[in-house]
């Protein structure tokens, strides 16, 4: 039974553990010393427990033997604590968890002053306290309870035991709400650029805004700075504005015959909802730039990633949709910047197209749609033109012999009108009725075994045409008489699991046949056979071919596949996967080209997937042609990926490319 030792003449004349509450199952007094036997405190926020207790001189209290303290979010233990104020606590032999950060800090020393711990030759991580996979060791540490920030001096990290990186100083901040401070940074290497680094500076500027500056650097090509602007500015909206600028090293310019030594831009996105009504909405996505190099070269691309050349237009698009129960409006409006020509006066814009969609509808067993377009296409110098579309088809449905076959027939007006309104040209149009006749069945059956298939045959047929085209704007709907067969099943019986596809087209106009394209997934236990071929029934042979056969259980996924494509490539490719446990696992690829006889690429790799942390470390090998005067050549690359994260502190994820001749 617990008694309470009154407070009002223990710490009546020390103003400094004003309401405290103590309880023990024992209590003695010698010599202005008070013993305790399993101590419990309540202060405040705070519970403190341990096996002995003393109070010295009404002023100083030690707890000794399993003390444990429970704070919040927060638990700690250790072998001694001595305090002599509420601000002013120290302990020996410590171990402290914290939920916030799910991570652990044992040190020999610590003082606990305010809302601060002060750790001295501490561990932390956030992995298992036994045998951790990783930890930090520090001269000292400082904790701060109220933002759950972890601030170390002189530490080591050290994983599976091994030293790998000496810091003078980190600091960590597990508390979700924004501030300012720098973000992790981003590195990279190339042998053509030389070593990349990305610096970000976050800064909050109000509750509703921030600011992200990012100064790069890549060593052999020049430097720039790259800033972010987000705003949300009501409950239905958000938006960032980013701007940045770089500038090329002179030799890199000469060297590499560059249009443009500064490359600059912005880019504008913006998002709402119930703006005037309660379903409309508003995007927003403007962009600028002197040349691809402005993309290609933001702070974030550290992997040297050049998709951003495939594409040689920069497209900006101003979206308004408004909806209702049964319709659609919608404005849009699209400017394009051909990064290809000098000037882009002569470059067509859409400015605006209008959209009206009556949405699907069924009426007296009659199901109709209605789509029209209004385009308007500018251009600064030239004339410009008007082209009006609309798209309506209208479907009847009809079942026979109990549902077990059903028709249905769709009639498809297209139509089309298109004029140069600044000069006396002649008109475009065109005008088609199709209808389409689609007989189909859906049947199951179960005995044992579960057996689902689905064909239907489309005959569809073009009644009437009419078209006068004056302009390459238009893209006239291809309308064709033809014949289709599909066909889709399932079939499943214990451990055997089977999908079939198979799809069959015949043109009447032509007398040709489409491509017969044939997909098969059967599954037994752990093998798998996935194959994916078309057939032209016109040469007699096979076109396109993918057979992949898998072996997947909880220790290994085995895989080899032959993709065949006719006048293209031939190759097949092998990987494997071997779990070694729950959480680590190795991975390897290889590919051969069958025509060229070389090996397209392989790879190798290690991946692990804790709770407190996670690495995945790969190298490759890959053949890259290259175009030359003499012809097609190619050369080899090597690359190094690492992306190592240490939860909740964040982490590396950096990829090395070594260009070979």
């Amino acid at each position: 039974m617990l008694l309470r030792i009154s407070l009002i003449f223990l710490f009546f004349a020390s103003f400094l553990f004003a309401d405290l509450k103590l309880f023990a199952t024992k209590a003695k007094e010698y010599n202005d010393t008070i013993v305790l036997q399993n101590p419990v405190i309540f202060y405040k926020n705070s519970i403190i427990q341990a096996k002995e207790g003393i109070i010295k001189h009404n002023r100083e209290i030690i707890l000794k033997k399993n003390v444990v303290v429970f704070y919040k979010n927060s638990i700690l233990h250790a072998d001694l604590l001595r305090a002599f104020s509420s601000e002013n606590i120290n302990l020996n032999d410590v171990f402290f968890y914290d939920r916030k950060l799910d991570g652990w800090i044992t040190s020999k020393t610590s003082v606990s002053k305010k809302n601060k711990i002060f750790f001295n030759k501490l561990y932390f991580s956030t992995c298992c306290a036994n045998d951790p996979d990783w930890y930090i060791k520090a001269n000292s540490a400082t904790f701060d309870k109220n933002n759950k920030s972890l601030k170390l001096y002189n530490l080591v990290l050290v994983i599976n035991k091994v030293p790998v990186l000496y810091l003078p100083y980190f600091y960590a901040n597990f508390n979700k709400t924004r501030r300012s401070g720098l973000l992790r940074p981003y590195i990279g290497f190339s042998e053509n650029e030389g070593i990349l680094y990305s610096q970000p500076i976050y800064i909050v500027t109000s509750i509703n805004t921030d600011l992200e500056i990012t100064p790069t650097i890549r060593t052999n090509r020049g430097k720039g700075v790259y800033s972010t602007f987000r705003f949300v500015d009501s409950p239905n909206s958000k938006g960032y504005l980013k701007v940045g600028e770089f500038i090329d090293n002179d030799s890199y310019y000469i060297q590499n015959n560059l249009a443009n030594k500064k490359h600059y831009g912005f880019n504008l996105r913006y998002d709402k909802s119930k703006i005037f009504f309660n379903k409309d909405s508003l995007y927003v996505n403007l962009k600028y730039a002197n040349d691809l190099d402005y993309f290609y070269l933001d702070a974030y691309n550290y992997k040297f990633n050049d998709v951003y050349y495939s594409d040689k237009l920069i497209t900006s698009e101003i979206n308004y949709v408004q909806t209702t129960n049964s319709s659609l409006y919608g404005t849009y409006l699209k400017y394009f910047i051909d990064t290809t020509q000098l000037s882009n006066d002569q470059t067509w814009q859409i400015l605006p197209q209008l959209n009206y969609h009556k949405f699907l509808s069924k009426n007296s067993g009659i199901m109709n749609l209605i789509d029209v377009n209004v385009y308007n296409y500018y251009r600064k110098l030239g004339s410009n033109f008007v082209f009006t579309d609309i798209l309506m088809p209208v479907s009847i449905n009809k079942t026979f012999f109990n549902d077990y076959l059903k028709l249905k027939i769709t009639e498809t007006l297209s139509s089309g009108y298109g004029f140069y309104y600044q000069e006396n040209s002649k008109s475009s149009k065109y005008f088609s009725l199709s209808t389409q006749f689609k007989l189909y069945s859906s049947l199951t059956k179960t005995d044992g075994y579960l057996h689902i298939i689905n064909p239907s045959l489309i005959i569809n047929i073009k009644n009437y045409t009419n078209e006068e085209i004056n302009s390459d704007l238009i893209n006239v709907p291809d309308i064709q008489n033809y014949v289709s067969f599909n066909l889709f099943q399932i079939f499943e019986k214990g451990a055997l699991k089977l999908n079939h596809t198979l799809n069959e087209t015949y043109y009447l106009n032509t007398d040709k046949y489409a491509d017969m394209e044939n997909k098969l997934n059967i599954n037994y236990k752990d093998y798998s056979l996935e194959e994916n071929n078309k057939y032209s029934v016109q040469q007699n042979k096979i076109t396109y071919n993918n057979i992949k056969i898998s072996y997947n259980n909880d220790k290994y996924n085995a895989y080899a596949s032959h993709v065949y494509q006719q006048n293209v490539s031939e190759s097949y490719i092998l990987g494997m996967k071997y779990n070694i446990n729950t959480y680590k696992k190795l991975y390897a690829e290889y590919s051969y080209d069958l025509d060229n006889k070389y090996i397209k690429y392989w790879f190798l790799g290690v991946k692990l997937n804790k709770k407190c942390w996670s690495y995945d470390l790969s190298f490759k090998q890959t053949r890259i042609p290259i175009l030359e005067e003499s012809g097609i050549s190619y050369r080899r690359d090597n690359i190094i990926s690492v992306n190592v994260n240490l939860r909740p502190l964040g982490g590396l994820n950096q990829t090395f490319i070594f260009k070979g001749k």
